[in-house]
């Protein structure tokens, strides 16, 4: 990488990299409306400028949304994982999630819904481990479980961090 490289975002030396080496390809990428790699890691940067900068909104955790978390837990970390491993738990078993701070961020128009809070399984005492837990979702989408924490909550955005007056040990 240049010196300057480090100075613009992923997506303006994506744009220029695709540009000045690859012409035909950054023109058909503006012509058409499919995802190209420039897009995409522009995308990818509003993510992440979301996750750090943009509104936060303090919101009430509704029995709903603590039943829709503890779904999304179940399906993408115990259910696919450790169901082989633990053929009698079911579902039912999920504990929580309970102390749950949930919010969302407004950014460039759009509404990101996270959750931060503690979860396990009951006989599973391992499943209480590396908390606080982090969710996402987007605004009509379902909720994406993005793993524990171990207090390292660099997966949930700052803005709802210092709204929560929550710390980070990472």
């Amino acid at each position: 990488m240049t010196k300057w490289a480090h100075r613009f975002s992923a997506a303006a030396v994506a744009a220029v990299t695709i540009t000045t080496f690859f012409p035909a390809t950054a023109m058909s990428a503006v012509r058409s409306p499919a995802a190209s790699p420039a897009r995409e890691a522009a995308s990818q940067a509003r993510e992440t400028d979301s996750r750090s900068r943009g509104t936060a909104v303090n919101l009430k955790v509704t029995e709903k949304v603590r039943h829709s978390l503890a779904d999304a837990y179940w399906a993408q970390y115990y259910g696919p994982n450790l169901r082989k491993h633990h053929p009698g738990t079911s579902r039912r078993k999920v504990d929580g999630p309970k102390k749950v701070y949930y919010g969302k961020v407004r950014s460039a128009g759009k509404d990101v819904y996270w959750a931060v809070g503690s979860i396990g399984v009951k006989g599973d005492p391992i499943s209480y481990q590396d908390g606080p837990h982090v969710w996402r979702r987007s605004a009509h989408g379902a909720w994406s479980y993005r793993g524990d924490t171990g207090g390292c909550l660099d997966k949930a955005p700052k803005a709802l961090l210092k709204l929560w007056h929550l710390r980070s040990y990472c």
